[in-house]
């Protein structure tokens, strides 16, 4: 009897049964003396069953809804947290003494291109210049 799972103990064969974690036994709701005064006429019977249906498609959805917002809701906290703690975790790796020169050196292909890039500028300089020699020539 205690290895019966929450939802077990909670629903019996009628669906009237209550389980309370706090005091440890299932209480049944059927069992509690209801006052009788007239049997209930066919439709309002027929409300009723309407109405226990209507209740308990309602508790279905909120419990599916629960269902599916407690992954939403670990994941959310999840990324967050890595989110938050990420950079500085990136950061600390990135400033180790052994890597940093690593990672400050050029490499070969770079100073290829740099040096490349730095004749290519004195080149267009100096024909900038040429060109506007000419320019003051001609205005002459």
């Amino acid at each position: 009897a205690d290895e019966k799972s929450f939802e077990e103990k909670s629903i019996n064969s009628s669906g009237s049964a209550f389980y309370s974690p706090s005091k440890g036994h299932v209480v049944n709701l059927l069992d509690a003396p209801v006052p009788v005064s007239r049997k209930l006429s066919l439709r309002e019977q027929r409300d009723c069953e309407v109405i226990q249906r209507l209740i308990k498609s309602y508790f279905l959805i909120v419990r599916k809804t629960i269902q599916d917002s407690v992954p939403k809701t670990v994941m959310h906290f999840l990324v967050n947290h890595v989110k938050d703690n990420l950079q500085s975790e990136l950061v600390g790796q990135l400033y180790k003494s052994q890597l940093l020169d690593g990672l400050l050196t050029e490499s070969e292909d770079m100073a290829a291109q740099r040096a490349e890039a730095a004749h290519m500028l004195k080149a267009l300089q100096r024909a900038s210049q040429i060109i506007s020699e000419i320019r003051e020539t001609q205005l002459w």
